[in-house]
């Protein structure tokens, strides 16, 4: 039987489960040993999201979602997430001395895990010295898939809290005026392999239930989110210049998270995408406040000069962003500071994840000069397949068109294309077997505020090839 251990927490939205935490007892790991230092555990409810308290150290435990016989599992390193700081008097099981970073899995009806333990864990384990807890966080509902919301001039396309089924805050919510903008990294390196908006969405969404239920913070620290497709999402409830909780300080401080895990034992590295996003959100800030984002300025809650775009590791006694993603700062503020002076050009960017396709598309990762950490692509000469981008134009005026994919020898020589815009539909075509790896523009438009234009690919050109899409780029000129 597994012991479980529901604490006193913060209510959630009626339609939200809480997460479940469970302690473990001697029993429970005897009962799940499978020999070689392997345990199998079966979850209370569905679940995607699992976190791991200890009294000790767990780094170097592994966990993965059982497969069916013949396919080897994602076996993910558990890593300790210390800047998840307990709110003093929250309950806690485990001694919550040591607590990960969240495991995603991909699957929405996950019912089991396996937790791989070095051979000194898990003897402790089975005799019942080792104090631990799993955290399973469920799957919640998200809203439906909702194109990307320009809230000001300027201001970089952000999905809203409704877009991923937030839960309210548990607090009022403080503000105070930005004059810094924080980067930091979730510490999820399960979060980097995301493969749709959803999975992003529900990522963000366990990253809030992780903070508020199981650490005691009345929301999610964060104020923005940026996934690997480039996707920026609302973080803390609350709007513009709301104060997060994020470093330590936070009175005067943006933060914005990049999800994965850019540091050493995984090492993954930000996305051009994922530095485009963070780029255009800066700047967008920066521009409001007359921040120099090249300068340094009073950080209120840090009570001392520091750079006006800095990492969490400068004012705190961490690692976070993570080595490779701290390593881009001093380019990533030249380039904030050049959209600056550049007038703050409206540039819609949607990645392969934002469009809606029909007919068989599949994903790939392998092919060199592709947008991002994917494209989809589909084959000629079989079934009808098209992919549907719908951008919402911010503002009125004449905009350029443009498509990025990654060039092969196997691409469409005549990848057909349609741009529909209030009724008339114009069509063309496009040699992907040339000009990878770069934005290539189709056109120019004029377009209202607030029409939704909608740009599709087909894979009706010649057979034996393929069709990619990749990204589209709207640059208001």
């Amino acid at each position: 039987m597994l012991s479980l251990l529901f604490l006193c927490l913060p209510q959630a939205a009626d339609s939200a489960q809480l997460p479940i935490h469970q302690e473990l007892t001697q029993a429970d790991w005897r009962a799940a040993a499978k020999g070689q230092g392997r345990f199998l555990f079966a979850a209370p409810m569905s679940f995607r999201s699992l976190g791991v308290w200890s009294s000790r150290a767990m780094d170097g435990v592994q966990i993965a979602h059982p497969k069916p016989h013949g396919q080897t599992p994602t076996a993910w390193p558990l890593v300790g997430q210390p800047d998840l700081t307990e709110v003093p008097g929250f309950p806690g099981p485990a001694g919550q001395r040591w607590v990960s970073a969240l495991v995603h899995f991909p699957q929405n009806q996950t019912s089991s895990v396996v937790l791989s333990l070095p051979p000194s864990l898990a003897a402790m384990a089975l005799q019942g010295d080792l104090s631990c807890a799993l955290v399973w966080v469920p799957v919640n509902p998200l809203a439906a898939a909702q194109l990307p919301q320009t809230r000001a001039v300027g201001k970089p396309s952000v999905y809203a809290r409704t877009s991923w089924g937030a839960d309210p805050p548990q607090c009022s919510a403080g503000y105070c005026t930005t004059t810094h903008v924080a980067m930091h990294h979730t510490a999820s390196a399960s979060e980097y392999v995301s493969t749709s908006w959803s999975e992003c969405a529900s990522n963000v969404q366990a990253n809030q239930a992780y903070h508020m239920y199981t650490r005691g913070w009345c929301d999610i620290g964060y104020n923005y989110l940026i996934c690997p497709h480039g996707d920026i999402f609302e973080g803390r409830g609350g709007g513009d210049d709301v104060v997060g909780a994020h470093d330590g300080a936070n009175c005067g401080s943006m933060g914005v998270a990049f999800m994965g895990y850019f540091h050493s034992p995984h090492n993954q590295s930000l996305t051009q995408v994922m530095q485009n996003a963070f780029i255009d959100l800066a700047a967008w800030k920066c521009d409001q406040q007359n921040i120099d984002p090249l300068g340094s300025a009073w950080y209120a809650g840090y009570g001392a000069n520091m750079s006006t775009v800095y990492g969490h590791r400068d004012v705190s006694s961490t690692a976070c962003p993570g080595d490779l993603a701290y390593a881009n700062l001093p380019q990533l503020r030249v380039q904030i500071e050049q959209k600056i002076q550049s007038g703050g050009s409206v540039d819609l960017i949607l990645d392969n994840a934002t469009a809606s396709y029909s007919g068989t598309w599949n994903t790939g990762t392998s092919a060199a000069g592709k947008y991002g950490s994917d494209y989809r692509w589909a084959s000629t000469g079989t079934a009808l397949a098209r992919a549907l981008w719908s951008p919402g134009i911010p503002q009125s005026g004449t905009y350029e068109i443009s498509l990025w994919w990654p060039a092969g020898s196997n691409r469409s020589p005549q990848t057909p294309i349609g741009l529909l815009v209030g009724g008339r539909l114009y069509q063309g075509s496009v040699n992907q077997q040339q000009a990878g790896g770069q934005w290539n523009v189709l056109g120019q438009i004029s377009f209202a505020s607030g029409a939704t234009p909608v740009l599709g690919i087909e894979n009706t050109g010649p057979s034996g090839y393929v069709v990619v899409a990749d990204a589209l780029r709207l640059r208001k000129l």
